[in-house]
């Protein structure tokens, strides 16, 4: 049998789903499929491996539902189905016992009707919480599978009557993402450049597209005029990645180039330039046209045709060569399509929402804050992958053993540590803590030192968490147990199930240990060995609150995701921290 792309992909997919396997502890026949559903949320959905982790269902009696994750700005919760299936069985759909299995877990969910046997499934008593609690709008059935997705009548109306008998004052979608999609993010998220860059044009009009069957679109261009001055002051200082798609680069001793390079310099052939170029093809993930200023952005953004022309005229602009009545034919295509990119590329080859977070990057404490952090080893990131943009255009190598934190993380961890009266805020509603309302207060005592103990923390609790994970994945794996100091045999899981999403609570949790005990206190040096202290603080921690849980009725038959943003079982874990201090 042939060996065709969608084996070569399958191969190079799967290499990148044995890491993820490997460092969250996914077992059994299903765990590749985990991984996919992980990998499909960290590209897709930008979420970080925490979060992903409390959003993944595991264990028996899923019924269907592999993750979920609500959106709180849309009120949207998606509801996710991953499938990988074996070597060479990429040409079949998802089975209408699939979309059936999900849709009938759906509609028990929406109407209330859930049994015992579901609540059996802590990630399940989760959704059912969230649904009962949340305010949601619309709901979106995700399906991810390496193969035709679904493409059936039959399996299409299924769905579509599945989800008319749900709830009709619900709004429910779905989406599918097949092999096709599935590789298409692959190639996005291995691609060496993403570039976002924005232009004015003299004129830009809508061209060709181009739909798919469901009317969604597939292609748009545009094809107008842009100056060449214009043209060289948007590419500025990416010229070394602008043409990370093109197949030619720039030919230094080329005639052409030098006669492009005559005819953009000298007055009496400039304006003819038009006329005598080419001109150059753009291609990009997304474009956002705005006719009004005559000024497009574009995303994900690389010249696919023109590379020649493009270096000539930036020597010229860099000489101050470079005549102002130049003017370039440019064409822009906007596709995902990876595959179809190639081929365009090919055939012309004649020649990456703003977290709410994000908007306090210029606050005078962040600033002063990123400058305290440098005097440790710690580059905060102000703005949105800011180390990694900066890396590509100058020299970091002064960052190079620098521990990275985007602002988020340290601000959402100082608070969820250090403020008791916001802690369960810090869990259960994050970016509210960015308001600009509440920013002051939330930062008036922020400090390097207890962004960076918060850092050293958490980095220690999510790796505990995760050892509960593997643990509850696999029963032969005993490192949870082994830290808790408790017998395998006597170990039971279930008591501890509030540690998936319990990040939050057992850092506020430990830090007040440490307020209460002075000699647990750790200092903010993270390559010192402050083990063996941090080991028992977050020992103590889990075994305060697996107590606490447990000894009130009401919570222990909540779902772990609740009791783990709930502001009562913060405070009764402050609490507690101060009358058990003596006995930790």
């Amino acid at each position: 049998m042939a060996i065709t792309k969608y084996d070569n992909y399958y191969s190079q997919l799967r290499e990148d789903l044995k890491s993820i396997v490997d460092d969250n502890g996914f077992v059994g026949d299903g765990a590749e499929s985990k991984a996919l559903g992980f990998w499909f949320l960290e590209k897709e959905f930008q979420l970080d491996s925490t979060t992903i982790n409390e959003h993944l269902i595991d264990g028996a009696n899923d019924r269907g539902i592999d993750a979920y994750y609500l959106d709180d700005d849309t009120h949207t919760l998606n509801i996710f189905q991953f499938k990988l299936p074996k070597p060479g069985n990429f040409k079949k759909e998802i089975d209408g016992n699939a979309i059936s299995k999900i849709y009938g877990t759906i509609q028990r969910l929406f109407s209330g009707k859930s049994t015992v046997n579901y609540n059996s499934n802590p990630g399940i008593k989760d959704l059912i919480e969230i649904i009962k609690t949340s305010t949601i709008y619309n709901t979106r059935v995700i399906f991810v599978s390496y193969n035709m997705g679904i493409k059936s009548e039959e399996n299409l109306s299924l769905i579509s009557e599945s989800e008319k008998n749900i709830n009709e004052d619900i709004e429910f979608q779905h989406k599918i993402i097949d092999r096709e999609k599935i590789i298409n993010i692959f190639d996005r998220s291995h691609r060496n450049h993403s570039l976002n860059l924005t232009f004015n044009y003299q004129n830009l009009q809508s061209s060709n597209s181009v739909n798919t069957d469901d009317g969604s679109t597939y292609i748009n261009s545009w094809v107008g005029m842009i100056s060449a001055d214009k043209l060289i002051e948007g590419v500025d200082h990416n010229l070394s990645t602008i043409f990370d798609e093109n197949i030619r680069l720039y030919e230094n001793d080329s005639k052409v180039n030098a006669g492009i390079k005559e005819t953009a310099n000298r007055r009496d052939t400039a304006t003819m330039f038009y006329f005598y170029n080419n001109g150059i093809t753009i291609i990009c993930d997304e474009a956002k046209n705005s006719p009004g200023n005559n000024e497009i952005a574009l995303l994900g953004v690389s010249i696919v045709n023109g590379a020649q022309t493009v270096n000539s005229l930036a020597e010229l602009a860099y000489e101050n060569d470079l005549q102002q009545n130049v003017n370039i034919l440019i064409r822009i295509i906007q596709i995902q399509d990876y595959e179809q990119r190639a081929k365009i590329t090919e055939y012309l080859n004649s020649q990456t929402a703003i977290k709410e977070s994000y908007f306090i990057a210029n606050h005078s404490l962040v600033r002063k804050l990123q400058g305290d952090l440098f005097k440790h080893k710690y580059y905060l990131e102000r703005q949105i992958n800011e180390y990694a943009y900066k890396s590509k255009y100058q020299n970091m190598s002064k960052y190079k053993d620098y521990n990275i934190l985007p602002v988020e993380n340290a601000i959402q961890r100082y608070i969820g540590g250090y403020l008791n009266g916001k802690a369960a805020q810090a869990k259960s509603s994050k970016s509210t803590l960015f308001d600009q309302k509440n920013i002051e207060e939330n930062m008036q005592d922020i400090s390097a030192e207890k962004v960076i103990i918060a850092d050293i923390l958490y980095t220690h609790i999510a790796a505990i968490i995760t050892m509960y994970r593997k643990n509850r994945r696999n029963v032969k794996n005993d490192e949870f147990s082994t830290f808790l100091g408790i017998d395998s045999v006597k170990y039971n899981s279930d008591l501890y199930s509030f540690l998936n999403t319990g990040d939050i609570l057992i850092l506020n949790t430990v830090i007040n240990i440490q307020r209460n005990k002075p000699e647990l206190a750790i200092q903010p040096k993270f390559h010192q060995n402050q083990d063996e202290k941090i080991n028992k603080c977050i020992k103590s921690a889990i075994n305060l609150i697996k107590d606490i849980i447990n000894n009130d009725e009401d919570l222990k038959v909540s779902a772990p995701a609740t009791l783990t943003k709930a502001t009562k079982v913060f405070n009764l874990a402050q609490h507690a921290t101060k009358t058990q201090s003596q006995s930790i």
